[in-house]
């Protein structure tokens, strides 16, 4: 009965031990992606990328435009071969730029994960060397709304943009 009281009272001051070590942080990082350094080029990026697309698909459909534009005014000439070649040719433009549209927001989507990886990685390895230098044991992610209450964290936002020299 002894021992058991003994080692009741060892579990409860280490708990009480662990329990005043663990020190609690918060960071939104929705917002620290937001005012990431890399964040303007990699816009910019995006956006040349987007526009170089869409000209491409615009020159498309102008093509298919003055293609059908072609084939409406010859139509009531063309012989039911000429007719059936035009018609198979429109619908391979159609399909060509179903396909091409399709593939531009793959492209967009591969472009954009290129650039924001980087910026990820960095946020997140200032959010770690501020946890290591800083003896915290959690540090949550605001942001995505899994943590309802915050109260007794410490927000480490400015540590974090100071270690990824962000004014």
């Amino acid at each position: 009965m002894k021992n058991l009281f003994i080692a009741l009272c060892t579990v409860l001051v280490c708990a009480t031990v662990a329990n005043a070590q663990t020190k609690l942080g918060h960071i939104d990082r929705q917002e620290l992606m937001l005012k990431h350094p890399g964040r303007p080029a990699a816009e910019e990026k995006m956006k040349a990328f987007a526009k170089q697309l869409d000209d491409r698909l615009q020159a498309m459909a102008g093509e298919y435009k003055t293609k059908l534009a072609d084939v409406q005014s010859r139509f009531e000439k063309m012989t039911q071969t000429e007719k059936e070649a035009a018609q198979r040719e429109l619908s391979e433009m159609e399909q060509r730029i179903q396909t091409a549209q399709e593939n531009a927001k793959e492209d967009l989507a591969k472009q954009e994960q290129e650039l924001l990886t980087p910026m990820v990685k960095d946020a997140e390895d200032a959010i770690k060397a501020v946890g290591t230098e800083n003896n915290f044991t959690y540090i949550f992610d605001t942001s995505i709304g899994a943590v309802l209450f915050y109260d007794r964290g410490e927000d480490v936002m400015p540590m974090v943009k100071k270690k990824m020299n962000i004014p």
